[in-house]
């Protein structure tokens, strides 16, 4: 059996083919459904205006997986994640991530995580009497 995770991941919709590129090459596209997201922010402009930001993501979720780094297929989403999240760096105060991941063991702790990933997932615990 083994300790088995929820991953979700996520891009910026104009960089989709990174990722489904990976997923492909390493037979994991049956592993996690896809969904188009838009998140709307409102920053300031220099002289103070306020400005709507659109942003539009996809993000992936996987279930019920082993996800130890070890693995290939788990290592080169790990890393084209992480790789990517150099565009991360000398990003403006006020804008967000393009990239972000989140994973949760069968515990309910989260054991892995890159990015501003509470901005685009809610982590909830609860016990419930059988």
């Amino acid at each position: 059996m083994g300790y088995r995770s929820q991953v979700i991941f996520g891009i910026r919709k104009e960089h989709r083919e990174l990722i489904d590129k990976v997923l492909e090459e390493h037979d994991l596209t049956d592993n996690f459904k896809w969904y188009e997201r838009t998140y709307e922010h409102i920053k300031y402009s220099d002289c103070g205006m306020k400005v709507k930001n659109t942003e539009y993501w996809i993000v992936w979720i996987g279930d019920y997986l082993k996800w130890y780094d070890d693995y290939p297929d788990v290592s080169a989403v790990n890393r084209i994640i992480s790789d990517y999240s150099e565009l991360n760096e000398g990003i403006e105060k006020g804008e967000s991530y393009k990239t972000f991941m989140v994973c949760m063991g069968e515990d309910g702790a989260i054991h892995s995580e890159q990015g501003d990933w509470y901005e685009h997932v809610e982590h909830i615990s609860k016990l419930e009497l059988y």
